[in-house]
């Protein structure tokens, strides 16, 4: 289950690194089967809210519900407290196999963190081309932004931005 369970956030959070929006819903299974693990997480993205985002998992046993559930509440738990964010998708399922009599407890979250007030130093490119996905939000309407707050955003000043959107063939 653990390898079905990383292998299916691993390739989610690669996609939601590259990925502009913000999750709205996450839906999610795990089951067990005489091959392994199986795990199937879907996700509603949102572009229009620009905010990093990441699916976490854990997947705890004991010897019951209650015990495996406390261990893995404990262990997202600590994991959570790392982000500044939402929880926007929650997951639980208990799995006890007949022969082992031991209870699993996977706990599977989907999470929007924080936007931060300034973004990091952004390169030229990555710069242009999150300035691009916001004006192609915006209809490709460069008048639609306050450029004096984009540049705050960016840690640059309105005349990079002014030669930015030059640049993408917008005009102000």
């Amino acid at each position: 289950m653990r390898k079905a369970l990383s292998q299916a956030a691993a390739e989610l959070n690669d996609k939601l690194a590259k990925m502009q929006g913000c999750i709205t819903r996450m839906e999610a299974s795990v089951g067990s089967g005489l091959t392994g693990g199986i795990t199937r997480i879907t996700l509603v993205v949102d572009e229009s809210d620009v905010r990093p985002k990441c699916v976490l998992w854990v997947n705890e046993v004991g010897g019951s519900e209650a015990v495996a559930l406390q261990r893995a509440q404990d262990k997202i738990n600590a994991r959570l407290a790392k982000l500044r964010g939402e929880i926007v998708g929650f997951y639980m399922k208990f799995i006890t196999p007949p022969l082992t009599k031991r209870t699993y407890a996977t706990l599977i979250v989907a999470v929007n963190e924080e936007m931060p007030k300034q973004v990091k130093k952004l390169s030229l490119g990555e710069r242009r081309e999150r300035l691009s996905v916001i004006l192609r939000l915006l209809g490709n309407d460069s008048k639609a932004i306050n450029l004096a707050q984009v540049a705050k955003s960016f840690g640059v000043s309105r005349d990079t931005i002014y030669k930015d959107l030059q640049e993408l063939g917008m005009e102000r």
